[in-house]
């Protein structure tokens, strides 16, 4: 699988309880607001193993198959220090699917690969995109590709469910395929099945940062719009 660095909604309010004049009865109630507000606040369990692994995936296939237009920053950490950062932009209308950042915008528009870039010195351009293969067979290798991660007897990664719509992945052995990199945090949003946060840290000691501040379940055509844009140019930071 191809290299692709893709908030939760507040607590519902709650319920409005009929007023009683039984003392004893509004005592309890009380008390039972307080008990599940402790629960509430208490930090969420952390859960590991084949079922973490099985909702790892569960959240990625919702994702893969999401349609949104996520707009945030892309923030590179180099080994020696230094910052790249710029806009993000990720439109996904399956089986479109385009990605802005870093001065280039990847992705597949209308059955052709996308691949614009800016190299040193020179303007931003797009080349001709070769025909991608059909959705139902990208979508099937990613997730074949996402379950040869996970799954299994031995896993390349190890998955923790850490609360929050969180995975992260842990690498059990080395792998220079491995897409994650030695450690990944991944965030899904929950209205939208959007992939909200990336964090993958690289061999060397490198680290990509992907966060979404704003994520919307309604996509347009002008959205998948290829001009050039300076939001996504990097910026040394």
């Amino acid at each position: 699988m191809s290299e692709d660095p893709a908030s939760a909604p507040p607590p519902a309010p709650w319920p409005r309880r009929r007023v009683t004049l039984v003392v004893g009865l509004l005592v309890a109630v009380a008390i039972g607001a307080v008990v599940a507000w402790t629960l509430d606040r208490r930090e969420p369990s952390v859960q590991r193993g084949a079922a973490a692994a099985e909702a790892f995936l569960d959240a990625s296939e919702r994702s893969l198959d999401a349609t949104y237009r996520l707009e945030g920053e892309f923030r590179r950490t180099l080994d020696d220090g230094r910052e790249l950062v710029s806009g993000l932009l990720v439109v996904q209308r399956p089986p479109d699917r385009l990605q802005r950042s870093l001065g280039g915008t990847v992705g597949v528009v209308g059955g052709r690969t996308v691949n614009c870039a800016t190299p040193a010195g020179a303007e931003y351009s797009c080349a001709l995109g070769t025909e991608a293969d059909p959705w139902p067979v990208r979508r099937a290798e990613q997730l074949q590709a996402l379950r040869d991660y996970v799954g299994g007897a031995d896993p390349l990664y190890a998955v923790e469910a850490v609360g929050n719509d969180c995975f992260t992945l842990d690498r059990r052995r080395t792998e220079p395929e491995a897409v994650y990199g030695s450690w990944a945090e991944l965030c899904f949003d929950r209205g939208t099945g959007a992939l909200r946060r990336l964090e993958v840290r690289r061999e060397g000691g490198a680290t990509d940062v992907l966060d979404g501040f704003v994520v919307a379940g309604q996509v347009s055509d002008a959205d998948f719009d290829l001009s050039a844009d300076d939001t996504y140019d990097p910026q040394g930071a």
